[in-house]
């Protein structure tokens, strides 16, 4: 029996196409390696491979055993979390009365939107998962160029302002500025994989995006792709030494742009801008303006029991930016607390997952979406409890519209992606 014949006994048994590919790699290497130290004990060629073949033992054994180690994985925990997240994302919506809002019931018209809205996001989470994630590593500039010309687009022709905010409407597809996340952290996840770009490129390529999110300007998204790079570099391939320098310097950085921004409220901050300031710290004091929301937030979440409150209050965009402020209020704080420990209980699966993943492209890629996933959660709901400023970053799965819906989906998507190839993280594609 030769190596091909033996290979191809192997793989018969492996059932996903994939996996055969890889472990027929596998094998064929470790096949050349024995029969190599065969022919230099003294064996031919010939008696050397039949040496190497008897060393692997049984065909169907190996193939069996092979079939169930490579396997394509499913994380039925993630899934099911995510579900549970989608079939809640429902609630605000039955719950709201949208009178108040649009003059008239709309709960119809936004239910049958959100269900198209699922079925996309389910089939890109699907394609994700089915797409083999590595082959994105060889894309990571050309992704980070889309992602530049999106920012570019946003800065000079926006075709929609909202509270100030520049975007971009293609159909129902909405382009802000924390929408560009996604690609970015593809791309530096790439970046900090390969050891081809020096620090000085690295810099270079961090500081462009970032200019433009200044540019903008949106300090949220700026700190999410700070933070989002900042978490990337810490488990690059970068030495301890060198990612202490450059967060020493950073961190100098930091208080120079602190410094800066308070020069910027007094000097250069737009009348609106600093009223939405003001507002956050002293609402009460802009209570028919830009505290109103504020004020509203308090009323419903001091209202509410463990049960929901027995008023329904009006909360503008309660499908939207404050569905966990609407879900606190119809069914009360048991609701919102639930809500929370799934939403964080889908991160603690992701960072399980991390822990078991080598360094790779693949572990990066992880780490960037649960980043980015869990700087989003937290700020949502810190955000309607008035920790932070009021601002729309929605709750991931649950606030209504397509666009946040389809970012997450994508973050979801590419760790069910890795994880389906857990078994060999870290190897190369033999394939285009």
């Amino acid at each position: 029996m030769s190596n091909k014949e033996f290979l191809q006994q192997v793989t018969s048994y492996i059932r996903s196409k994939e996996a055969r590919g890889y472990v027929e790699e596998e094998l064929q290497h470790h096949l050349l390696q024995s029969k190599q130290a065969w022919m230099n004990k003294g064996y031919s060629p010939k008696e050397a491979e039949q040496k190497s073949i008897a060393e692997m033992g049984s065909a169907s054994q190996l193939g069996k055993s092979m079939d169930k180690i490579h396997r394509p994985k499913w994380d039925f925990w993630l899934i099911s979390g995510v579900i549970m997240l989608i079939v809640v994302s429902f609630v605000p919506i039955l719950t709201t009365d949208f009178n108040q809002q649009f003059g008239a019931d709309m709960t119809r018209h936004f239910v049958e939107y959100k269900v198209v809205h699922i079925v996309l996001a389910i089939a890109l989470m699907a394609m994700l998962m089915f797409i083999d994630y590595r082959k994105l590593q060889r894309f990571s500039m050309l992704i980070y160029g889309v992602a530049l010309l999106l920012l570019i687009v946003l800065l000079f022709m926006p075709n929609i302002f909202f509270n100030g905010e520049a975007m971009f409407r293609i159909g129902p597809i909405l382009i802000q500025a924390w929408t560009v996340l996604p690609l970015l952290l593809v791309a530096f996840a790439g970046f900090f994989t390969e050891y081809k770009l020096k620090g000085w490129q690295l810099t270079g390529l961090f500081i462009l995006p970032l200019f433009f999110f200044m540019m903008l300007p949106n300090l949220t998204v700026t700190l999410l792709y700070i933070a989002v790079v900042a978490v990337l570099f810490r488990f690059s391939y970068f030495t301890g030494k060198a990612k202490r320098n450059v967060f020493l310097v950073v961190g100098g950085i930091g208080l120079t742009v602190l410094a800066y921004s308070v020069f910027a409220y007094h000097y250069l901050l737009a009348p609106y801008q600093k009223v939405r300031i003001a507002a956050f710290l002293h609402p009460e004091l802009y209570a028919e303006s830009a505290g109103y929301m504020m004020l509203q937030l308090k009323t419903v979440l001091a209202a509410a029991g463990w049960f929901g409150t027995e008023t329904n209050y009006y909360v503008p965009e309660a499908h939207t930016d404050f569905v966990l402020v609407q879900l606190i209020q119809a069914y009360g704080y048991v609701a919102g607390i639930s809500v929370i420990i799934v939403i964080f209980a889908i991160a603690l699966r992701i960072f399980w997952m991390v822990g078991t993943m080598p360094q790779s492209f693949g572990k990066l890629l992880v780490i960037a979406a649960v980043t980015l996933y869990c700087c989003q959660s937290i700020y949502s709901i810190f955000m309607v409890f008035g920790f932070l400023p009021l601002t729309g970053v929605p709750l991931p799965f649950i606030s209504y519209g397509i666009t946040p819906l389809l970012l997450n989906a994508f973050l979801i998507g590419l760790v069910l992606s890795v994880y389906r190839r857990k078994s060999y993280i870290g190897k190369r594609i033999i394939s285009a």
